[in-house]
């Protein structure tokens, strides 16, 4: 992993891979920025990518700024890093603080296809094609998802393409939960639409009946067939997969299950999909042939994700371990050394 230390203005960019033919990953901004912080947010696309068996690699770019100074930052980052940009050898998107707005003299260069923009209903493209992915992964593990209850960790743009691609294959969805707290009940996708559009993450108050919302952590429960995670980094820690049981989990964001959490569920014998599985659909659509459709890139998602669940599902370690193992069988074809640490909380 190297760091660059960026000249211009206060802040750094960090490439996971030597010798990538492309760095791909999120914009952040904070005065306060560490560039560790940041490790497991570009492992996460370096094991998609080798998921896809693409020799590509994570980066992350890190803006030591107030916010009051971010469209100077910006403006400065476009500037100094605008061969690489306009090369495509780096490619990023809005982070932690940033919106496209913000960022827009940075993607101004983008050199990727951005099918995964368009509007979809209110969510992007790129969280619909998480909800494919993330519920081809789910309905390998339960034998399809009709009937199944199901429970959303992170509730927001991704989780409700999966509350929408759950619900077409007849699942019920009981639970969601953002950081504001989390809402029981059978839980309609329109009605998850139409609350998280009016109030985001304050949905879970509207959807209880704009009373009280129960506790986040309430959603770790083993009374569903499937939970899905995906708030922020190690969002299921240790605590959370004790009160999960044998419910399968589902992964859909960067280092959602933290390593004691894993740990936990492996004892238990309790199925994890890895985030980098279930989250490849955006991926597939970076560089993908501009005559592909909305309709391709879902079938291709769930083609991938599909027959990686199939070639790792029953392995003895757990379908999380056996998919860091290939895609570390792939890395090991074009790179000297492993990286150090896999895409765990």
């Amino acid at each position: 992993m190297e760091t660059r230390q960026l000249e211009s203005t206060p802040g750094f960019v960090i490439y996971d891979l030597p010798g990538a033919q492309h760095y791909v990953g999120e914009t952040r901004l904070g005065s306060r920025l560490i560039p560790g912080n940041a490790t497991m947010l570009l492992r996460h696309i370096t094991y998609v990518f080798a998921t896809l068996e693409q020799q590509r690699s994570g980066a992350s770019v890190g803006l030591k700024s107030d916010p009051s100074d971010a469209a100077s930052a910006v403006e400065a980052l476009a500037t100094e890093l605008v061969d690489d940009f306009t090369s495509g050898k780096l490619s990023t998107g809005p982070g932690l603080r940033l919106d496209a707005e913000l960022l827009a003299p940075v993607l101004a260069h983008d050199q990727r296809n951005l099918i995964g923009n368009d509007d979809c209903d209110g969510i992007s493209f790129n969280s619909e094609l998480i909800g494919v992915g993330a519920t081809s992964a789910a309905a390998s593990l339960v034998g399809g998802l009709d009937g199944k209850r199901i429970a959303i960790e992170g509730f927001g743009p991704a989780g409700l393409g999966i509350a929408r691609e759950a619900a077409a294959a007849g699942a019920i969805i009981v639970r969601v939960a953002t950081a504001k707290g989390c809402a029981n009940g059978q839980l309609d996708p329109v009605a998850l639409a139409e609350a998280w559009l009016a109030d985001g993450e304050m949905c879970v108050a509207t959807l209880s009946g704009n009373g009280e919302p129960a506790k986040p952590w309430t959603v770790w429960k083993d009374d569903v067939d499937v939970l899905f995670c995906g708030s922020k980094p190690a969002a299921m820690s240790g605590d959370g997969a004790s009160t999960a049981g044998a419910t399968p989990v589902i992964a859909f964001s960067a280092a959602a299950v933290s390593s004691k959490a894993l740990a936990v569920l492996r004892a238990a014998g309790t199925p994890v999909a890895a985030d980098f599985v279930a989250a490849v659909g955006p991926a597939l659509g970076w560089w993908a042939d501009p005559a592909l459709t909305h309709d391709d890139l879902r079938a291709a998602t769930a083609d991938t994700v599909n027959a990686v669940m199939s070639e790792t599902a029953s392995h003895d370690d757990g379908p999380f371990m056996a998919a860091c193992y290939r895609a570390e069988a792939f890395l090991t074809t074009w790179q000297d050394e492993l990286p150090f640490g896999r895409p765990l909380g």
